[in-house]
């Protein structure tokens, strides 16, 4: 997580909390993009100076115990339906039985289930996968940014790697459906064989060993089109997912649902529901800025301009529009993307 995150921590008042956590610090990214070299971005430039590399599981924990201390009341269901009656939504929790509510939120992230049930249609921008290895760490303390996250370009897409708590290391292909399954990213020896004509990555990884066969997951951009009744509202991934390139995911879900929240008080407070017209075009504005940025950083790579990967970025195709790619990407999630809880 970038040095952001310790503001929206702070605001909720769970920064002493994450603090007594341990998560490892970091103070700087890296990057071959656009270039060879390896360029660091140092975070003491940063107001707040120092980002985290979290124990993700821990971090979620801390998370849905301040939510219960606060008063939120766990339920073990499975939402199966939800429809609108009158000034409230009733929801069908399977073997849980079936909730009313003034206000819904779904927090369910890229599946955006409630969503979906609410009659919102997600739309893909793109059709970026993460093909995801574990490693046991090597010994790579003195190696250019082996203390950082780093990124390094190549011609089909772009590799990620960090340490993670607990002596791994995370590394990841990132690409388009279509190209994965021609670049065989599913299975570890092609994805190890891909990792070799690295020039930075390679170097970190080492000798680390990897734990488990590469696992696939959706990473592209994507939003909600449709209009719902009032009180049922996204927040997180579910309201829209961003490219990882942006290192946004979490900071977007704490900011969303602090936004959501107002919209939420007013409506429950005052019967007001305009508060969440605004958190939708909220929503709108920040998404349009994201790819605006997003297709701006994507242009400063310009080694590769006969790569359909870049070519795609480049000239700003729609993937709504490419219905061959579109057959591809859902064959491959079909095939090796785990879906998400």
């Amino acid at each position: 997580m970038p040095p952001l995150i310790k503001r929206f921590l702070d605001h909720l008042g769970l920064g002493a909390g994450f603090a007594r956590d341990s998560h490892c610090p970091s103070f700087r990214t890296a990057s071959a993009w656009g270039g060879p070299e390896l360029i660091s971005n140092e975070f003491f430039l940063d107001v707040h100076n120092i980002g985290w590399r979290l124990d993700r599981a821990r971090f979620d924990r801390m998370l849905a115990a301040e939510a219960e201390n606060r008063g939120a009341i766990p339920l073990a269901a499975k939402v199966g339906s939800i429809r609108f009656d009158g000034d409230r939504w009733t929801i069908d929790c399977g073997e849980a039985g079936t909730r009313t509510a003034r206000c819904v939120v779904d927090a369910t992230g890229r599946a955006a289930l409630l969503s979906r049930l609410g009659g919102l249609k997600p739309i893909n921008c793109d059709r970026l996968v993460a093909a995801t290895v574990f490693f046991e760490e090597s010994e790579s303390p003195g190696l250019p940014g082996a203390d950082a996250a780093l990124i390094e370009s190549f011609r089909d897409g772009w590799w990620y790697t960090a340490a993670t708590p607990g002596g791994r290391r995370v590394a990841v292909l990132m690409t388009d459906a279509d190209l994965a399954r021609r670049l065989g990213a599913p299975r570890l020896d092609a994805w190890m064989e891909c990792l070799g004509k690295t020039r930075h990555v390679r170097t970190i990884i080492g000798a680390g060993r990897p734990l488990a066969p590469p696992r696939l997951w959706p990473a592209g951009s994507r939003y909600l089109e449709g209009n719902v009744h009032p009180g049922l509202i996204a927040v997180g991934d579910a309201v829209s997912s961003f490219d990882p390139l942006s290192s946004q995911g979490i900071i977007k879900a704490l900011r969303s649902s602090i936004f959501a929240s107002y919209a939420i008080a007013d409506w429950l407070l005052r019967s007001d529901d305009r508060g969440f017209a605004r958190y939708r075009a909220l929503m709108k504005r920040e998404f349009a800025s994201y790819r605006e940025t997003l297709r701006d950083y994507y242009r400063q790579e310009q080694r590769w301009p006969d790569s359909p990967f870049w070519h795609r970025r480049h000239n700003g195709s729609d993937f709504r529009n490419q219905s061959a790619a579109l057959k591809d990407l859902r064959e491959t999630v079909r095939s090796h993307v785990r879906p998400p809880s």
